[in-house]
């Protein structure tokens, strides 16, 4: 590998870092609580977070296949540094739901062009799914490091975590300035802008593959951001105190972190047993938290985020197989909305939900959920798939 494309992977892996390194992922839920919301205001505000991605995922997309996606990522950092200000300055639901703004735009910007700008610079399929499992797991190391630091922070102030969360978000935008992007920028003009979504949204409707791999990144990303709102009630219940969050969330984490590395190894296996072992695991482990309401369930909750590290690589491989580089951010921003319209409902849903039966009985509730949808998709994978 060129001494160039190693300097350029390096500054994608520490980018990926920071992202990463959010400060405040584990105490989120606890935040809105200590602003005085109840569990169903916290799942709605959550939902209405994701709703906002609706209005800039796909431009946002068609935007860093225009101007540059280097661009457009350190525009997005530059957003999530200011989103963490405003959330940690909030003293209500109002002011936090604004806040979000901030973070939906500044994600979106990032969603589409980071996996773009990887793949236009090491295009081969073996090479980049092992970059992408690499980035995975350093986005999710800086999250377990992240699990430290925050719950720590909470309880000295409970806005401390999100303050905190400014500064590797800064970082991150200073570490992408200084990568070499190989993809030739189009031009921004409101007639491209326009020309470029349509295009996205065609390719991905007409597209087998893309139409596929759509349905399957919903399915995880809505599973995963809904078990990410989850699971520290969960831990509360089965018995484990906030302050131990700093040792068992960067657990959490690493272990997450292992399932994205592992996955170039875990591919020799075959991509369709590992889309079935990856889907129905994960539905398994849901199904099983929601059964058990003991401490050492804390084994399952492991087993979970070692399969949630391995889809995620998983599912940017299979897409990215298919895509050109031309639209490659928009089409992935098309996912990636498709993705929050389903993690919106489910968390709409889910919120209602938990007020009334309970968090375990979600769960169950989620697990087949996972089942069902997971089985009809992979009953009709695309067969003759580009090896």
């Amino acid at each position: 590998m060129i001494d160039s494309l190693k300097k350029d992977i390096r500054l994608y892996y520490t980018f990926c870092f920071f992202i990463g390194f959010y400060v405040a992922n584990g105490t989120a839920v606890l935040f809105a609580q200590h602003l005085g919301l109840a569990y169903s205001q916290i799942f709605i505000l959550t939902g209405e977070y994701m709703l906002m991605f609706i209005l800039f995922e796909i431009p946002t997309g068609a935007f860093a296949d225009l101007v540059g996606r280097k661009k457009t990522m350190m525009i997005g950092s530059f957003l999530l540094t200011v989103g963490t200000v405003a959330s940690g300055a909030s003293n209500n639901f109002w002011q936090l739901f604004a806040s979000y703004f901030f973070w939906a735009c500044g994600f979106s910007l990032i969603s589409g062009s980071g996996e773009a700008l990887l793949y236009d610079r090491a295009p081969e399929n073996k090479t980049f799914s092992q970059l992408i499992g690499k980035a995975g797991f350093y986005s999710i190391v800086g999250t377990a490091m992240a699990g430290v630091i925050g719950p720590y922070l909470f309880n000295i102030n409970f806005r401390w975590a999100y303050f905190g969360s400014a500064i590797p978000f800064f970082l991150a935008m200073l570490a992408i300035s200084f990568f070499q992007e190989h993809h030739v920028a189009k031009g921004f003009t409101l007639k491209h802008h326009l020309e470029q979504i349509k295009s996205g949204v065609k390719i991905g409707w007409q597209n087998k593959y893309i139409l596929w791999s759509t349905g399957i990144l919903a399915l995880v990303f809505a599973i995963s951001y809904t078990f990410s709102n989850m699971y520290q009630p969960y831990l509360i219940g089965i018995g484990f105190p906030v302050k131990s969050f700093s040792v068992i969330l960067p657990v959490m984490f690493v272990i997450q972190a292992a399932g994205s590395m592992s996955f170039g190894k875990l591919l020799g296996a075959g991509e369709q047993r590992l889309f079935v072992g990856t889907i129905l695991g994960i539905a398994l482990f849901v199904a099983l938290l929601g059964l058990v309401n003991v401490r050492w369930a804390i084994i399952l909750v492991l087993g979970y985020m070692f399969l949630e590290g391995v889809s995620r690589p998983l599912v940017s491989t299979y897409t990215n197989r298919h895509l050109d580089s031309a639209t490659r951010a928009t089409v992935i921003s098309v996912q990636s909305m498709v993705g929050t319209i389903l993690a919106s409902a489910m968390l709409f849903l889910t919120g209602f939900l938990t007020d009334r039966i309970g968090v375990n009985h979600v769960l169950l509730v989620l697990a087949g959920f996972t089942l069902m949808i997971g089985v009809i998709l992979l009953l009709f994978k695309p067969q003759n798939q580009i090896s």
